[in-house]
C-alpha cells in the first residue's frame, strides 16, 4: 500500500464541499455519518489526498466524544480498506491505529515531544514502535524512584538507518492485508464462509471492506457462498471450489466469461468477527469487447471446455503440466459458459497471455464442461483457435 510523504499532506488553503460537509456533521455528533460520506468519495477516488487527510480529521476526534457521539463510528468503518493508506501499523506486533500527527504537522512545522506517545518512528524509513513494544525494548530499572520520569526511546531495527533513533511525527505506514483494487474495475466478489451455514450480507461486508477497497453501497457486488466441509483444506481445494463456483456463477450470466483468469484468491483465516475462514474472490471486469452480431446470428451461451496447447520446436502439440503434480498449468485448462461466436476472442486472450513461451500456441474447445472427466480426445473437440486465428475451426490430425 503507499506511503505519503509529509508533504503531501499539507492542508489546502480552500475549504472543499467535503470538508464543509463533515465539518457540520461532526459539529452534530454524526460521526458515522461522517465517516460515510469520506468513504463514499475515498470510494470514487481512493488516491484522494483531501478525502484522506478529512478522514483522519474525523479519526483523530478524541475517544470519549465519539463513544458519546448519538452515531459512534461502526468496526466496519474503522477499519476500511479505503483507510489503509493513513494507517498506522507497528512493525514488531503489527497493532494498528490511526496517529493525528499527520493532522498536527499539516499546518505548520511544529515541534513537539509527547510524555506518552502511542508510538514512535523512523525519520528514515517509517520503521515504527508502538507504546508497548517500546516498553519491551526499555531494560527495567530496580532503583530509580517509583515518581522518575519516564524516557520513552526506541532504535530502528533496520540495518540501513544504522540504529537511528526513533521519534515523531507518526505518520502513515499503510496495511499490507489490504488489496489495492479499482474499486470501479470490480465486476463481483465471490464470498465463501467455511462451514455449513451461509453467512449473512452483513457477515460478508465485515470482511470483504477490511481487505477490498468497497464500501455498504457494493453489496449487489458480492455473491455469498458457503462450503462443504473439506473443500477449503489447502489452496487446491479452495482453487477449485472458486473455479466451480465462478463457473456457476458465468452459467447465471451474473459473471463475464473467463472470470477465473481475471479473479484473485484471497483466503482470511477467522474473519474479523471470529466465525469462521473465509475465502474471498475479486473478480475484474473483462476488458474484452465482442464484436456486434446480426440478430439472426446470435446465439444464447454455452458451456466449453478450453485447453492450451503449445507446438515445440521438435515435436508435436503438448499440454503445460505441472512436473510435480502433473496438473495442468495454471490459466491452461477450464470451462466457461460464452457464446459460440465469441470463443476465438477467449482463445487469443488465453494464448496472449502465455506469449512470454515464445512457441506456437493454440487452444481447443470442447463442448460441455469436461474439468472433472479423465482422458479428453480428439473425438471430443469442438473447435481449434489458433494464435492470431480470428476464427473456430474443425479439428484435423496433424494440423499446425
Amino acid at each position: 500500500m503507499r506511503r505519503f510523504d509529509l508533504s503531501e499532506w499539507k492542508r489546502s488553503p480552500h475549504l472543499t464541499d467535503l470538508r464543509r460537509t463533515v465539518a457540520g456533521l461532526l459539529a452534530e455528533g454524526r460521526h458515522r455519518t461522517a465517516l460515510d460520506e469520506v468513504l463514499c468519495a475515498l470510494r470514487r477516488d481512493p488516491e484522494n489526498l483531501d478525502g484522506l487527510f478529512v478522514a483522519l480529521s474525523v479519526l483523530a476526534q478524541s475517544r470519549t466524544t465519539r463513544l458519546g457521539s448519538p452515531e459512534p463510528l461502526t468496526e466496519m468503518q474503522q477499519w476500511s480498506a479505503l483507510l489503509a493508506p493513513i494507517t498506522t501499523a507497528c512493525s514488531a506486533c503489527d497493532a494498528r491505529w490511526y496517529s493525528t500527527h499527520a493532522v498536527l504537522f499539516a499546518d505548520n512545522d511544529v515541534q513537539f515531544q509527547p510524555t506518552n506517545p502511542i508510538g514512535m518512528q523512523c525519520q528514515k524509513c517509517r520503521y515504527t514502535l508502538c507504546r508497548d513494544c517500546l516498553k519491551a525494548q526499555r531494560p527495567t530499572s530496580y532503583t530509580a524512584s517509583v515518581d522518575a520520569p519516564e524516557v520513552v526511546a526506541g532504535s530502528c531495527a533496520n540495518t540501513a538507518c544504522d540504529g537511528r533513533g526513533l521519534s515523531v511525527p507518526v505518520l502513515p505506514t499503510g496495511r499490507p492485508d489490504a488489496t489495492p483494487m479499482d474499486p470501479a474495475a470490480i465486476e463481483g466478489v465471490l464470498v465463501v464462509r467455511d462451514g455449513p451455514i451461509r453467512p449473512t450480507t452483513d457477515d460478508a461486508l465485515a470482511v470483504v471492506t477490511r481487505f477490498l477497497p468497497l464500501i455498504s453501497d457494493d453489496a449487489p457486488l458480492l455473491h455469498i457462498r458457503r462450503a462443504r466441509p473439506g473443500t477449503m483444506s489447502d489452496n487446491a481445494t479452495r482453487d477449485a471450489l472458486a473455479r466451480s463456483l465462478l463457473l456457476d456463477l458465468e452459467r447465471e450470466g451474473a459473471l463475464a466469461p473467463d472470470s477465473w483468469g481475471r479473479s484473485r484468491r484471497m483466503h482470511i483465516l477467522a474473519g474479523p468477527g471470529g466465525d469462521g475462514d473465509y475465502l474471498i474472490v475479486p473478480v475484474q471486469k473483462s476488458l474484452r469487447r465482442l464484436p456486434p452480431a446480426t440478430p439472426h446470428a446470435a446465439s444464447g451461451p454455452g458451456t466449453y471446455t478450453y485447453l492450451l496447447q503449445i507446438l515445440p520446436l521438435r515435436g508435436s502439440w503438448a499440454t503445460l503440466r505441472d512436473p510435480r503434480t502433473g496438473d495442468f498449468h495454471e490459466g491452461t485448462f477450464g470451462a466457461l459458459s460464452a457464446p459460440a461466436e465469441s470463443l476465438p476472442g477467449i482463445a487469443q486472450e488465453i494464448i496472449k497471455r502465455f506469449e512470454r513461451m515464445g512457441q506456437s500456441r493454440r487452444v481447443m474447445f470442447f463442448e460441455g464442461d469436461y474439468t472433472q472427466e479423465q482422458g479428453l480426445t480428439t473425438d471430443d473437440v469442438y473447435g481449434i483457435v489458433t494464435e492470431g486465428s480470428a476464427s473456430l475451426s474443425p479439428y484435423s490430425e496433424g494440423a499446425e
